[in-house]
């Protein structure tokens, strides 16, 4: 039962990571600013070249009409622009919007299955460097272009919308997206900026007591929702010492729903002397989703970590 439970924390944070694509931005290939690209590019002018996140141009003959997303961050964000009738395939881990389901799935735990993602007939598959390098290249030298999408923090999003858009034809929407989410975290923000920082510990799984640690979406929403991360000391998604969480006695926990049980965590040795559990501020975030996907949906997560760290200010 300890080796299940065990191989089911390892699976989560691998659905993690997937989700997010990468999550420590320490040995990132830092992307090219695509804003001025965008701009000056006339949508509707084919062959396309844009710009990815791995620095590599690529040339897109055509306005794509079926699409390959192989990143469920990706996939939202091509919905969200209202291009979502044109995805051909995506994999295991989508499941938002809730019409994804119905999409050809071509990809899961064992990577993109290049026979069904063939069979598709893409003009263009959006990936991710969990995508599989070999793959890809496979794919490119049967004529079909790739785009590695690899956004680590909420500007990052921003560039990811504007490669879509440009892509899609949908460069307008994109910016009232963004305008959108620059809203929302701005009000946010603004709510708790000049109140009292609040130190957070939020747990991936107790089994292996996994964290998200700097470079991770969840470190960035924290310290944007008012508060600070006690494992900013360690990068992605990382094992953290029971005694190391004592030393920094965080005032919050904030976990999800697969985590473990609360009632577990508030009994387990080293937690059940921290501030969190004696004051009873454990909270359980309602959608792993909303807090790491690369996605407009980000939004969501931080407002409910705000609200959870700083519930006065949102009355």
């Amino acid at each position: 039962m300890r080796r299940f439970k065990g191989l089911l924390a390892l699976l989560v944070v691998f659905a993690l990571m997937f989700s997010l694509a990468a999550c420590s931005t320490n040995n990132a290939t830092k992307p090219q600013d695509t804003s001025q690209t965008a701009t000056e590019t006339v949508k509707t002018q084919f062959p396309l070249k844009v710009t990815d996140f791995l620095g590599r141009e690529v040339t897109i003959d055509k306005k794509p009409q079926r699409i390959v997303s192989l990143a469920p961050s990706t996939t939202e964000l091509i919905y969200a622009l209202g291009v979502g009738n044109k995805v051909v395939g995506v994999t295991d881990f989508d499941n938002y919007p809730p019409e994804v389901k119905e999409v050809p799935k071509v990809g899961g735990f064992k990577g993109p299955n290049i026979e069904a993602i063939t069979a598709q007939k893409p003009d263009i598959i959006f990936a991710s460097t969990l995508s599989g390098k070999e793959q890809m290249e496979s794919l490119e030298k049967m004529g079909v272009p790739v785009v590695m999408l690899e956004a680590k923090n909420i500007d990052q999003i921003y560039q990811s919308i504007r490669i879509i858009g440009q892509i899609t034809g949908t460069e307008k929407k994109g910016e009232e997206l963004i305008k959108q989410m620059q809203d929302k975290i701005k009000e946010i923000n603004d709510k708790v900026k000049d109140l009292p920082k609040v130190s957070v510990f939020y747990l991936v799984s107790l089994d292996g007591n996994w964290t998200a640690g700097k470079g991770t979406f969840i470190d960035e929403l924290i310290n944007l929702a008012g508060g600070k991360n006690v494992a900013e000391d360690v990068n992605g998604w990382a094992q953290y010492s029971v005694e190391e969480l004592v030393k920094k006695n965080p005032d919050v926990i904030i976990t999800s729903p697969h985590a473990g049980n609360v009632k577990d965590i508030k009994n387990m040795a080293g937690y059940k002397d921290t501030n969190a559990v004696k004051n009873d501020k454990i909270f359980v975030i309602s959608n792993d989703d909303i807090i790491a996907r690369a996605s407009n949906r980000i939004v969501l997560g931080l407002e409910e970590i705000a609200k959870f760290l700083h519930p006065e200010a949102f009355k």
